[in-house]
Parts: structure tokens; C-alpha cells; sequence
């Protein structure tokens, strides 16, 4: 057999084999929300998801139009015991109140005495402006992308960016193939917010404007190399929590969603938001954090707060159990 009659045969058999291949990926490719167990929350979602993209339904909503506002400091990824945002914020304070030019200032001096935690529940509106005065934005964005991938976190010693529920990415995915707008909220830093989603393929995907955080002021230099933008001593309003996520929902997206998921009393403000969408069938969703053996189990007064949100954004508010509803939380679990 001459080499060219070989070569002729291989491409041949290349072209019947890697359809057949193809094929066989395909069909191992996990099933939608097939990490959410077959209970009501799951089913909501499966059912709202259908009647808003069914152009015979009623409830139909373009696909331009179906925007979707997702927490994500205990909604997508892990907040306990501290918010990873805070955790960055402490860890920027703590290298900074070395230099001698801070001796005596605060908030270093109470990041020398480990005050902190009081010092962040009296004045949340500084804390991520001062934490990163002064420093230049690409600094503060590879810091926190070495954070994110090199501290482990205290209770389950992986890196902070492991840490997202599996199931809720999934979802993302499942709400991005049916052609809604998603948008990450979260009172954490904005920077902090869109290096942390950038290590997970789901969230990475999305464009840098889906990404809603609390915003630091920054200036600007020009240099010949290039402008230099860096950090002041101050946040800017409103702080995106609680109410800011609903004032924010208007200014930096400006459209209501049809959907909204969150977990806490922060977010209720952007359940509320979904009142205001025009269209007639909306959805909002409380995760509850109650899977102490996986993940954590919030006290009544720190959980869900549906009580609270209820009084905001309607009584239909549907609850996703973290024990019940998860077939498995994080990537690092034991397989369902």
C-alpha cells in the first residue's frame, strides 16, 4: 500500500470517527439543574423558565428583557464566617498598618489592635474605600487574584475561589442558555467581585458590566506610559446593600428583573425591584442556609430574614433549602 493510499484512508477514517466522537461527548454533558433535587424550588424554576420563554404564553418576555439580579456573598459562593469581600478589605488594612506614615491613623491603628470586626459594624459605608487608599486599581486587582486563588478558607482549607455552590452555577448556565440577562450583585467591593467570578467558567463568561459591586472612588493620572487610576479614602453611594441594590438596579442596569435570588436581609431591596418589571410573572427566591454538616446552618435571626423580605417584596417569596434542595454544594464534595 503506497504512503498516499494511507494518508487517504486516515483522513477518512478521521472524518467518520470524530462526529462519532462528538456525539459521544454530548452525551455525558450533565442535564439542567441535574444537581437540584426534584422538589418545589426546582420546579418553580423549570416552570418560570418555560412560561417566559414560550412565545405563546402570556408571560412571555423577550429575550432582551429577562434580566435576572443574583447575590452573590452567600447566594453563589460561601460568606461565612466572613464575606470573602471582608476578608480582602481586613487583609489590605493589615499589610498597610506596617508603614510608619500610618502609625497612630485609623482604621490601621485598629487593624494593629485586631478591632476590625467592631470597627466594620460601625462604619461599613469607609470600609472598602479606606482598606485600599491610596493604591493604584491594578494593584488591588492582582491582589485579590492572588488572594482568591492562594488563602484557603479557615473551615474547609480551599482556596477562596472553590468555594462557589455548585448548584447555583449551574443555574446561572441553565438561565444563560435560555437567553436571560444575568447580573451578579454584591455589597462587596466591585473589583473584588469581578476577579472573584472570573475564576469560575459559568460567571467568567459573563461581561465585566454584569458584575454590580459596591464602588470605591477612584482618580485618575496621565502618565506618558498610559493613565494610572488609583483609590481614594471613600466609597461611593449607595453602598450596595439592602436599599443601594435596588437604587443600584436602576442606575447601573436600569431595568427591573423578572428574577431575583438572594439569601439575606441585604437583599431585599433587590427582591422588591422585581415589583416594578413590566411584566406580569416574576420570581423571587431566598436561599436558606441550614446545611451545617456541608456548609453552615445560620441562626434564625442571621438566615433568611423571609420574614423581613416578605414585608418588602410580597409574600410569594419561594425558599431554596441548601439541605433539601442541593444534590451536592461545593465541586469539592463527594459526588451526588
Amino acid at each position: 500500500m503506497t504512503n498516499r493510499r494511507m494518508y487517504r484512508l486516515l483522513i477518512v477514517a478521521l472524518l467518520i470517527f470524530l462526529p462519532l466522537s462528538g456525539h459521544a461527548k454530548q452525551t455525558v454533558c450533565e442535564a439542567p439543574l441535574s444537581l437540584w433535587k426534584d422538589r418545589s424550588a426546582k420546579r418553580a424554576i423549570q416552570d418560570f423558565v418555560r412560561r417566559v420563554t414560550d412565545p405563546a404564553d402570556g408571560a412571555y418576555v423577550p429575550p432582551g428583557d429577562r434580566i435576572v439580579t443574583i447575590d452573590m456573598d452567600g447566594t453563589l459562593v460561601c460568606e461565612r464566617p466572613s464575606p470573602v469581600g471582608m476578608v480582602f478589605a481586613e487583609k489590605l488594612l493589615k499589610d498597610l498598618s506596617g508603614a510608619s506614615q500610618l502609625q497612630g491613623r485609623e482604621p490601621y491603628e485598629a487593624a494593629r489592635r485586631d478591632e476590625l470586626r467592631q470597627m466594620r459594624r460601625e462604619h461599613f459605608e469607609l470600609f472598602f474605600g479606606l482598606s485600599g487608599a491610596g493604591l493604584g486599581e491594578n494593584t488591588v486587582r492582582r491582589k485579590v487574584q492572588t488572594m482568591v486563588r492562594e488563602d484557603r478558607h479557615p473551615r474547609f482549607d480551599r482556596p477562596y475561589r472553590e468555594l462557589f455552590y455548585r448548584p447555583m452555577l449551574q443555574l446561572v448556565r441553565y438561565l444563560v442558555q435560555n437567553e436571560f440577562v444575568v447580573y451578579v450583585l454584591s455589597g462587596s467591593d466591585q473589583t473584588l467581585v469581578r476577579v472573584l467570578c472570573a475564576e469560575q467558567p459559568a460567571l467568567a463568561a459573563l461581561p465585566p458590566s454584569r458584575f454590580v459591586g459596591t464602588l470605591v472612588a477612584l482618580d485618575v493620572d496621565y502618565r506618558p506610559e498610559g493613565p494610572v487610576y488609583y483609590r481614594l479614602a471613600r466609597e461611593l453611594e449607595p453602598v450596595n446593600l439592602r436599599k443601594g441594590k435596588a437604587l443600584n438596579i436602576l442606575y447601573r442596569i436600569g431595568r427591573n428583573p423578572i428574577l431575583a435570588i438572594g439569601n439575606s436581609s441585604g437583599d431585599c431591596g433587590m427582591l422588591a425591584a422585581t415589583r416594578a418589571a413590566e411584566y406580569p410573572v416574576t420570581l423571587r427566591m431566598l436561599l436558606n442556609h441550614d446545611d451545617a454538616k456541608r456548609e453552615y446552618a445560620y441562626s434564625r435571626a442571621s438566615g433568611s430574614n423571609t420574614g423581613f423580605c416578605r414585608e418588602q417584596a410580597g409574600a410569594d417569596i419561594l425558599s431554596i433549602s441548601m439541605r433539601d434542595d442541593f444534590e451536592q454544594v461545593f465541586a469539592f464534595d463527594s459526588a451526588p
